[in-house]
């Protein structure tokens, strides 16, 4: 049974997918610690194959969908620690090692990247996104949930498998990312923030800003209707 295993959502990542894998298994050699590749793959190009040949173990999700990705390769995965991580390069495997330290020395049960407080490279994230957007959600989250984190959007995580055996992960969509770190802050996880750096992605972007961030606010309402049903009540 390998001690870490790494799940990666991919969806036509050809360009990158093996790099990615190649950086993630020189972090585990490096780590001396026995580490798996996941790759739960909705391609229609490449990306399964270079994966495979690498060494990856490959899992097709029965739907589309960054949540339904996630959750079939938490199903396949053995480790007792998790980490998660695109497989586009905008974030560096090479920063793994902070994340799995954190649990490694039981000083957390979920480890969550922070690009905001990290280095953000020309090009990688929209000025929306980053002053409006990831802030603003942010906030949100915080308030409701205490989460207490600065980039709630943040797809470098890292967990050990009790605290994901614990969260009631659903979502099938962009929203998993919310509903993990509100599962997180309501299960009295110890919650980690590590500064990470935060890269242009090749290829075009899959994100759509407004429909995804609607959906991730749209989750939180309806995870925690009352604030919101008490603001207009308290104009009328």
């Amino acid at each position: 049974m390998s001690l870490v295993s790494l799940v990666i959502p991919t969806r036509d990542e050809e360009e990158t997918i093996g790099e990615c894998i190649r950086r993630s298994v020189a972090v585990f050699d490096e780590m001396g610690i026995d580490g798996e590749v996941i790759v739960a793959d909705s391609s229609s190009d490449s990306t399964p194959e270079i994966a495979r040949s690498l060494g990856a173990e490959v899992v097709r999700p029965k739907k589309l969908g960054y949540g339904n990705a996630y959750l079939a390769g938490f199903r396949r995965s053995q480790g007792k620690y998790i980490v998660i991580m695109d497989g586009d390069l905008t974030y560096d495997p090479q920063e793994m090692p902070q994340f799995i330290k954190l649990l490694l020395n039981g000083e957390a049960d979920f480890v969550i990247g922070t690009r905001l407080k990290g280095d953000i490279k020309e090009g990688a994230m929209p000025a929306l996104h980053r002053y409006i957007g990831n802030p603003l959600l942010t906030w949100i989250l915080n308030l409701l949930f205490g989460a207490g984190i600065s980039d709630s959007h943040c797809g470098m995580r890292a967990m050990t498998r009790e605290a994901l055996d614990k969260l009631n992960l659903r979502a099938g969509g962009m929203e998993f990312a919310s509903e993990m770190v509100i599962e997180a802050s309501r299960k009295k996880l110890r919650i980690r923030e590590v500064p990470i750096t935060y890269s242009p992605r090749k290829g075009a972007s899959k994100l759509r800003s407004f429909s995804d961030g609607w959906r991730h606010l749209r989750f939180m309402m309806l995870y925690r209707p009352g604030p919101f049903l008490f603001i207009p009540g308290s104009v009328a």
